[in-house]
């Protein structure tokens, strides 16, 4: 029998993650004690404090793609923009769950769209986020870049983060994996 090693895959990643969240789920004593727990609100931890600064990007990317008039005009899109954007806001509202954050950092990586030509009806956005493109082919190839970058940042957080936040954090990851996927046509 000869030893053959392991490859860790994206989807092995987000398997095992998904065994791990759901077990936790079933034990609310699992990550280290109670979920209102006033240690567990008062700290604050540097990958949700990125996570939190990486939804509230993909926030303001949407609400500058779904402004867009050729977005607007394309009511499947709209309805698939505005339904991921609204997931989003969810993992915001979950990542802040009885969590203190610091001072939320500016987005981490390089912008993934392009500035618009001009500055006429741009969006505001969080600082180093940027808006839009102008259509909506350039727009979409946007925030499925954006998705992509925010899973591959979440999952690389997973490692450093301690039990509860290493199983919210994938979950998210594995959430905008999938919305990337969505984006680029597979089904939902």
């Amino acid at each position: 029998m000869s030893w053959m090693p392991l490859v860790l895959t994206r989807r092995m990643v987000f398997t095992l993650s998904g065994v791990t969240l759901a077990g936790a789920c079933a034990s609310p004593k699992a990550s280290g004690g109670s979920p209102d727990s006033p240690a567990r609100a008062a700290r604050s931890d540097a990958a949700r404090d990125r996570a939190l600064a990486a939804e509230a990007d993909l926030l303001a990317r949407y609400d500058a793609a779904l402004a867009l008039p050729a977005v607007a005009a394309d009511s499947a899109l709209t309805a698939k923009l505005t339904a991921i954007r609204a997931e989003h806001a969810s993992h915001a509202a979950a990542i802040r769950d009885g969590y203190q954050a610091g001072a939320t950092p500016a987005p981490t990586g390089t912008p993934s769209s392009p500035a618009p030509s001009s500055s006429t009806n741009s969006p505001a956005t969080p600082s180093g986020a940027t808006t839009a493109p102008p259509d909506a082919k350039s727009a979409l190839a946007a925030l499925i870049k954006a998705e992509q970058d925010a899973a591959d940042a979440r999952t690389a957080d997973i490692l450093a983060a301690d039990g509860g936040t290493a199983m919210l954090l994938a979950s998210v990851a594995a959430s905008e994996s999938g919305h990337a996927a969505l984006l680029l046509g597979g089904a939902a």
